[in-house]
C-alpha cells in the first residue's frame, strides 16, 4: 500500500475520532450555550492565529470583501448552531442531520454554482432527505424540536459556507474562522455569562478549545492532501458513529429508536454513495495512467 495514502487516511481517521468527543465536552461543561460559545470562539480565533501565522506569514488575517464575510458568517451559524442544538435534543439527532452536509453542499452547488451533480448524488440526497425526516419524525410533539431543527440550520450553514469558499478556491479561507471566532464571542458575551465558569468545567474548555478542537482540526486539513475527497466523506461518518457512543458510555444517554434508524439510512447512503464515487475515480485514474510495455 501507498505510504503517504496511508498516513493521508490514519491522520484523517485519528482527527475524525478526536473531534467526535466534540460532544461529550459540549456535555460535560455545565453552563448556557451562549456562555459556552464564548469561550469557545474566542479560543478558536487564537488557535487560528497562531495557525495561520505559522502556515501563512504572510496573509492577511481580515478582510472585507464579500466572500471572506459570508463565509465568517456561515461559519459563526453553524457553530452556534451546533452548540444550541446539542444542548436541546440528543446528540445522535444532531450528529445524524448534520452528516448530511455533503450532500447539502452538492444540492446548493447544484442551485448556485451550476455545477452538474451527478444522478447518484441526486438519488442520495433524496434518500438522506428520508433520513432525516424519519429522524425527525418523533420530535413534532417534543422539546427536542428546536435542538433538531438548529441541528438541520447547521448542516445547511456548513454546507452553504463549503459551497461559498468552494466559490473562491483560490483563496484560503482559513483566516475566515478567525472573525467567525471574535464574532461568535461579541454575541456570545453579551447573552450569556461567560464568567460563571467554575472548576471542572474550566478543565473541560481549556481540553476542548485548546488541544480537541485544533488538533482535530490540523490532522483533518492534513490528511485529506494525501486521500481522495470520497474517502475523506466516508471517514468523517466516524463521528456520526463514535459521537453517540461517547454520550452513551460517559452519560448514559440512549439514542431513541427513530434516530438509530434514520442514522442507518442517511450513514447507509453516504457511505454506498462515498462507494460508488471512489470506485468512479478509482477507474479514471486507472484508464488515464498509460500502459508500459518492453
Amino acid at each position: 500500500m501507498n505510504t503517504e495514502y496511508l498516513k493521508g487516511f490514519l491522520l484523517t481517521a485519528l482527527g475524525v475520532i478526536i473531534l467526535s468527543f466534540d460532544a461529550l465536552m459540549i456535555r460535560l461543561i455545565e453552563v448556557d450555550s451562549f456562555s459556552l460559545l464564548f469561550w469557545r470562539g474566542l479560543l478558536l480565533s487564537l488557535m487560528v492565529t497562531l495557525w495561520c501565522r505559522f502556515r501563512m506569514p504572510g496573509e492577511a488575517l481580515f478582510s472585507r470583501d464579500p466572500a471572506f464575510l459570508r463565509s465568517a458568517f456561515l461559519f459563526f451559524s453553524s457553530s452556534t448552531c451546533f452548540v444550541c442544538a446539542i444542548n436541546l435534543t440528543s446528540v445522535a439527532n444532531v450528529l445524524v442531520i448534520i452528516s448530511a452536509t455533503p450532500l447539502f453542499s452538492a444540492l446548493l452547488a447544484r442551485l448556485l454554482l451550476k455545477e452538474k451533480t451527478p444522478p447518484v448524488t441526486i438519488a442520495a440526497i433524496v434518500i438522506s432527505i428520508l433520513g432525516i425526516a424519519w429522524v425527525l419524525k418523533d420530535s413534532w410533539q417534543s422539546p427536542d424540536l428546536k435542538g433538531d431543527l438548529l441541528a438541520l440550520l447547521c448542516g445547511l450553514s456548513l454546507a452553504a459556507k463549503f459551497v461559498n469558499d468552494r466559490a473562491v478556491s483560490h483563496r484560503n479561507m482559513s483566516p475566515a474562522l478567525i472573525s467567525a471566532g471574535l464574532l461568535t464571542a461579541i454575541v456570545s458575551y453579551a447573552i450569556g455569562q461567560p464568567m460563571t465558569l467554575s472548576g471542572n468545567d474550566w478543565g473541560w474548555m481549556l481540553l476542548l478549545c485548546l488541544i480537541i478542537l485544533p488538533v482535530s482540526f490540523v490532522l483533518i486539513t492534513t490528511g485529506p492532501m494525501r486521500i481522495p475527497a470520497a474517502e475523506v466523506g466516508m471517514l468523517m461518518l466516524l463521528e456520526t458513529a463514535m459521537g453517540p457512543l461517547w454520550i452513551w458510555i460517559w452519560l448514559a444517554e440512549i439514542p431513541n429508536r427513530s434516530a438509530l434508524e434514520g442514522g442507518v439510512v442517511v450513514v447507509g447512503t453516504l457511505l454506498i454513495h462515498g462507494l460508488i464515487q471512489w470506485r468512479r475515480n478509482h477507474n479514471k485514474r486507472v484508464r488515464k495512467t498509460p500502459v508500459t510495455g518492453y
